[in-house]
């Protein structure tokens, strides 16, 4: 059995309201970087995720999903994941920036590390097994708007798997008013209150 690394994982970025798919988003140069990426020997509390956001929008919760699949059984964790305070991990992103935007960023809790490495047990123990199965990663958010928003909508998801590493796109400028369920339009977005 084989099980994908990172890059080869059904690796989503969610935004808003409904789900955002954003494969056609990923850039070619992330793609390779994810196609590097080993799950299996990646430290759970160095995983990192940030997403920049246009002025007027801000994120509420943000959740990471795992879901393992072997054969016909599927079982999803959710993890809510908390603030990153640490401003020097932000240093990568120092770039991205730009005077209408605003970058979040997030990390496992630590208390929810050993859950996570659990879920990575238990995709190894079904790979020793020779059971064939998948492991799929997405984030998902719930936002609110904080005023009107500009006309051009666009969010960009980054995420970083080494302590040492610097954040890389996963997304770059995927439209809210395009590229989303209508539920999930920019005007859907409840207010923050």
């Amino acid at each position: 059995m084989r099980f994908p690394a990172l890059s080869q994982l059904t690796a989503a970025a969610l935004l808003a309201l409904g789900t955002l798919t954003a494969c056609s988003s990923v850039p070619v140069t992330s793609m390779v970087r994810l196609a590097r990426t080993d799950l299996s020997a990646t430290d759970p509390a160095a995983l990192r995720i940030a997403v920049r956001l246009p002025q007027g929008l801000r994120p509420r919760r943000v959740t990471l999903r795992i879901t393992v699949t072997v054969g016909a059984e599927k079982r999803e964790q959710a993890f809510v994941l908390g603030d990153l305070d640490d401003p020097a991990e932000l240093l990568s992103l120092a770039g991205e920036v730009t005077k209408d935007t605003t970058i979040y960023a997030f990390r496992i809790e630590p208390a929810d590390v050993p859950r996570v490495l659990a879920v990575r047990d238990e995709m190894a123990a079904h790979k020793a097994k020779g059971e064939r199965g998948s492991l799929a990663l997405g984030v998902g958010a719930e936002a609110c708007r904080t005023g009107a928003l500009p006309a051009t909508t666009l969010i960009t998801t980054y995420l970083k798997t080494e302590r040492t590493g610097d954040f890389f796109p996963l997304t770059r400028d995927v439209d809210l008013r395009k590229d989303v369920p209508k539920e999930a339009v920019p005007e859907r977005i409840p207010l923050c209150g």
